[in-house]
């Protein structure tokens, strides 16, 4: 259950309509929770939108290896809604079960890795 209001597209006006407008051409006709969250405040919106565009958009790592990196830390961070988000993105840019299976097996080997290195103290030289 949301904390506080969401702003449906029937309700948003202005600037928030167009923003999500911008949103539906990134993620499908469906308005993530988080920007209908975020409606609430339309100019921190609008910098996260710009910031998305800017990381998202860079062609300096191609979107595939992107998407598997935001679904990564969406699993180290425990985000239900973002893991959903990015599976389906995922298998939308192609991925297989097993692939995303993998990238779950790197996260839980790289993660019990750390894990056992801060137990030891283990310090590079």
């Amino acid at each position: 259950m949301a904390t506080i209001k969401m702003i449906t597209e029937k309700e948003a006006e202005g600037e928030v309509k167009s923003m999500f407008e911008q949103i539906k051409h990134m993620f499908g006709e469906e308005i993530p929770l988080t920007f209908q969250a975020m409606a609430n405040h339309p100019e921190y919106m609008k910098i996260v939108l710009e910031k998305m565009k800017t990381v998202m958009e860079s062609e300096e790592i191609d979107k595939k290896t992107k998407l598997a990196i935001a679904f990564s830390v969406s699993v180290m961070n425990n985000c239900e809604m973002c893991i959903t988000m990015y599976t389906k993105q995922l298998k939308d840019a192609g991925f297989t079960d097993k692939q995303i299976v993998e990238i779950i097996s790197v996260i839980d080997l790289v993660g019990s890795m750390n894990h056992f290195n801060n137990g030891t103290i283990i310090k590079p030289h």
